[in-house]
């Protein structure tokens, strides 16, 4: 079969019904017969005694029984074996698969095959298809677990490597494993460019020791090459994705030997020269790694979620409306609505004080440190409550979005809700209030800018306090567009946020301030929207979106007098996709801010994860 590079055929991969056994049984029996369904033993174990060197021993066949509960039980009857073979051996960039094999060990299925190019064989790859039982958290976890279908990559060579055969391969898998209902790619990085290629590809350390040597070493290299690269760079690297995409503007020297291995000194066995990024050169000589890879199969797009259990270590006195009770209420539901398996996790990190110093001044951040560390119970104002970590929490909110960023900017995920606190937009340059510190979407933005170049950006606030703090910074910014959904300022805090405001000096008329009447509702905020909004996002054109995203408009929170429902916050966000696949490739990066009634706040946010996913 030869389809379009790295593209699915177009006939069904699963049948619509569980396939008889009679015929699983029939094509068994015919596989067989002609040599190419075996048993097999993967024992480590009983492979060293056997003294063969072989990745496993070939066995007869298991009985009809144990072939079909295997089958039954990696596939659920839906694909015939004859048909996987089909779609397992692809022909891509006149790349294909020759003596091809279907093995049945205990726990297993192998898919073995030779690599050819044309008549010549030039590499070989073995597959595994298992499942492994997932423990729940807490004392109830066995109950709570699921079950993983997993696909092992225990070995990939090819002497061509540098073909693409190898990329499109890999993506044409990933959308077919994804469509017979598997969770997860495992393999061992253990080839000289697989340990750089895999970790661009998306694929992690398995557990965040591997990352955290990751990083160890990495910093090791930077000190002895002296290379001007400060730690928390390297700190803030949460993936192997992000090792591969380091420091991509500063090269270092490599050496590769005659198959395709690196180092980085030359030696007799290493000559030829290379000049390569930090991050790939520090992949290519580095130890092998097992790594992982989630499948996201069920929504068209990608979303990234940025969440930290630290978030709740911002403590608030009994009954503040912004408490650690949010995100705990917010975790729940993304478990109760099954979302957990189709979102990308990531991490935050903390903001670096030069991305900090582009928004706020470092005399009103010293200031803040100061009154957190002394144990004081607010900052400034007194609906500003803070604990001794608040400050620390403070970064690591901000840096969540630059987090954030860069998984879109990097193509991790095409878009990402920033689930973070305390919130930021009525942060000012030297001013805490609203319960805000740090502007975290002003600090996201400048970071696109210093970061990756992003030139236009279009912030949309919807919280239905209006972001002062967000507008005062950009006032002035004819490359930052604000637009901002609010209550009117006569009804509600912080009481800016007028018609009229329309931005300074070269920023004039890069700000829109939309106002709702008390108890507007869906009608009137949809309405408005599709008519000002939209228009002038489209006109603006940005390279980049971020949302401030405030929930607190719904009409279950008692304290504004906006009636909206879980149905605009959908509406918004699916235009806001439309606008982004429209002018900057889908990108944008949403920031959690207000929204206090925990059940309202729940539905809404799941809303808007739902239509960015593109389920909605």
């Amino acid at each position: 079969m030869d389809e379009k590079p790295g593209t699915l055929p177009g006939l069904p991969i699963l049948s619509d019904v569980p396939l008889e056994k009679d015929r699983l049984l029939a094509e068994f029996s015919r596989l067989i017969g002609d040599r190419i369904l075996f048993g097999a033993e993967v024992n480590p174990e009983i492979l060293k005694k056997s003294e063969s060197g072989a990745k496993f021993l070939l066995r007869d066949p298991p009985a009809p029984s144990k072939l079909l509960a295997l089958w039954g039980s990696l596939f659920e009857n839906r694909i015939s074996p004859i048909r996987l073979l089909e779609v397992l051996g692809p022909t891509i960039h006149g790349f294909g698969h020759r003596e091809s094999t279907l093995l049945f060990a205990r726990d297993r299925l192998v898919y073995d095959t030779r690599i050819t190019h044309g008549s010549e064989q030039i590499g070989e790859m073995t597959l595994y298809f298992r499942t492994e039982f997932e423990r729940g958290e807490g004392l109830l976890g066995l109950f709570r677990g699921r079950t993983l279908k997993i696909v092992f990559i225990e070995n990939i060579s090819l002497r061509e490597q540098s073909s693409g055969y190898a990329s499109a391969l890999f993506r044409y898998y990933e959308e077919l494993f994804g469509r017979i209902g598997y969770h997860q790619f495992r393999l061992k990085a253990s080839l000289s460019v697989g340990k750089y290629y895999w970790a661009k590809e998306g694929f992690d350390c398995l557990d965040e020791s591997g990352v955290a040597r990751m990083r160890k070493r990495l910093m090791e290299l930077i000190r002895s090459k002296k290379l001007p690269i400060r730690e928390w760079e390297v700190e803030r690297l949460n993936h192997a994705y992000d090792v591969a995409k380091f420091r991509r503007d500063l090269k270092i020297t490599v050496y590769r030997d005659t198959e395709g291995y690196y180092a980085l000194e030359r030696d007799s066995e290493h000559m030829e020269e290379f000049l390569l990024p930090v991050g790939k050169a520090f992949l290519l000589v580095s130890d092998p790694w097992d790594g992982y890879k989630v499948i996201y199969t069920d929504t068209p797009r990608r979303t990234g979620f940025i969440y930290s259990e630290r978030y709740l270590s911002h403590k608030t006195p009994q009954g503040h409306v912004e408490s650690p009770k949010r995100l705990e209420a917010l975790l729940k539901a993304v478990d109760r609505d099954g979302l957990r398996d189709s979102l990308v996790f990531l991490k935050p990190y903390s903001a670096d004080p030069e991305s900090l110093a582009e928004v706020h001044d470092t005399d009103y951040l010293e200031s803040f440190r100061n009154a957190a560390a002394n144990g004081a119970g607010y900052f400034e104002s007194r609906d500003c409550s803070i604990s001794p970590e608040s400050y620390e929490v403070a970064l690591l909110a901000a840096g969540g979005v630059m987090a954030g960023v860069d998984a879109v900017m990097n193509r991790r995920v095409e878009n990402v809700f920033c689930a973070i606190r305390p919130p930021g937009h009525h942060a000012t340059r030297n001013a805490a209030m609203g319960f805000c510190f740090i502007n975290n979407v002003a600090v996201g933005a400048a970071y696109a800018r210093a970061a990756y170049g992003v030139e236009r950006i279009f912030i949309l606030d919807w919280d239905v306090h209006h972001g002062n703090g967000t507008q005062d910074l950009f006032a002035e910014d004819p490359l930052t567009y604000f637009c901002s959904f609010h209550e009117h300022p006569t009804f509600c805090f912080p009481g800016t946020g007028r018609r009229m405001e329309r931005g300074t000096g070269a920023g004039q008329g890069y700000t829109l301030n939309i106002p709702l009447r008390p108890h507007a509702g869906d009608s009137e905020l949809i309405e408005l929207f599709d008519r000002e909004a939209v228009p002038e996002i489209d006109r603006f054109r940005p390279d980049l979106i971020m949302i401030s995203a405030g929930f607190d408009a719904h009409s279950d929170y008692p304290i504004a007098d906006i009636d909206l429902s879980e149905k605009s916050y959908e509406h918004m966000t699916r235009r806001i996709c439309e606008a982004a696949d429209r002018h900057c490739g889908g990108r944008i990066v949403s920031v959690l801010e207000g929204g206090y009634h925990r059940p309202a706040f729940t539905s809404s946010v799941i809303a808007h994860l739902k239509s960015l996913q593109g389920r909605s």
